[in-house]
């Protein structure tokens, strides 16, 4: 099964479920954004990710390497399933409502504290595990 994390910027939420995803399952996954400002650049570059890069380093995973990409509908194509964790607001109109697309409500990390961070990627790894758990992904 072929997996893309959404969150709005690709900086946060879509990178940890990504690492978390491929951590927990062993396979490969994806993600986006669905409105970038930082697209093509790598998550250490960003200040703005300092501290997610910080709180996956605790919970095993690196994605300091990891590039920021804006969603397109090509790839939404490409998918077998699409985690959207973005704002409703911010999700383009291709995806809404989208058969493949499942909504999880994650509050954005963004300007939050450690703890904030450690309870959002706990909140994510809860959700991993069932998706994991109810497709039979391994």
């Amino acid at each position: 099964m072929k997996v893309l994390f959404v969150c709005r910027g690709n900086v946060g939420r879509s990178q940890m479920a990504q690492a978390l995803f491929e951590k927990l399952s062993g396979l490969k996954s994806f993600s986006a954004g669905t409105k970038v400002n930082f697209e093509g650049r790598k998550i250490g570059e960003i200040e703005l990710a300092k501290s997610v890069v910080d709180s996956m380093k605790k919970h095993g995973c690196d994605v300091s390497e990891n590039v920021v990409r804006q969603l397109t509908p090509k790839m939404v194509l490409e998918f077998d399933k699409v985690i959207v964790m973005a704002e409703p607001e911010t999700i383009p109109d291709y995806l809404k409502g989208n058969k493949k697309e499942e909504f999880w409500d994650i509050e954005d990390p963004k300007g939050k504290d450690e703890t904030f961070h450690k309870n959002i990627i706990l909140q994510i790894k809860r959700k991993i595990l069932e998706l994991i758990k109810n497709n039979k992904i391994t």
